[in-house]
């Protein structure tokens, strides 16, 4: 019998992640290694690849680079310049590792779907804390504009603005956010 494959490197304890991201982490983290296992069966014959927990999925170093995502999308986290650069890293490294084919050099492009995920909003939320950027309800943005909350809620189904989901929001109507600096930069 084959000897398994073990992982060179794991953390030695689960990295904080904040409440409204542990399910999307988690279930990434199990997806996204059940799909690897199989490229790796297909391609290259391991079949002996061991099955791993939840918690086990939480040591590994995706984890952890998924866990400080999260938490500036939370924005749980202060924004140096080493902060910074490794959230930057982070979203850069995942949307290679997603949507780059093997072999390409890192060319890529991320279908616009991705945003409408659990995953893509939080990398999304994320980005905008890197961007200094922050999120705002449709009746914030209707005010900043001196506009109704309808027209906001049109300019998001045109497409004008950028719709982020408030997965935490009790009514539907504090569900949709968006970008303080999008609705700033809107035409009139």
């Amino acid at each position: 019998m084959k000897d398994q494959i073990q992982p060179t490197v794991s953390m030695t304890e689960a990295p904080p992640i904040p409440d409204q991201y542990k399910e999307t982490i988690v279930n990434f983290l199990h997806h996204y290694y059940e799909g690897r296992k199989w490229e790796m069966r297909e391609s290259f014959g391991f079949y002996q690849l061991p099955i791993w927990t939840h918690d086990q999925l939480l040591l590994t170093p995706l984890a952890h680079q998924l866990a400080m995502i999260a938490r500036a999308a939370a924005g749980e986290i202060s924004g140096g310049d080493l902060v910074r650069g490794t959230v930057h890293e982070g979203i850069q490294g995942l949307m290679e590792d997603l949507y780059c084919p093997r072999g390409l050099n890192n060319a890529y492009d991320i279908p616009a779907r991705f945003y409408d995920t659990p995953l893509g909003q939080m990398v999304a939320r994320a980005w905008l804390w890197l961007q200094g950027d922050e999120l705002i309800t449709l009746a914030e943005a209707a005010e900043m504009r001196g506009v109704t909350i309808p027209a906001m809620s049109q300019a998001v189904k045109d497409g004008r603005l950028t719709r982020y989901v408030d997965p935490n929001a009790g009514s539907r109507q504090g569900r949709t956010l968006v970008s303080r600096a999008e609705v700033e930069g809107m035409d009139e």
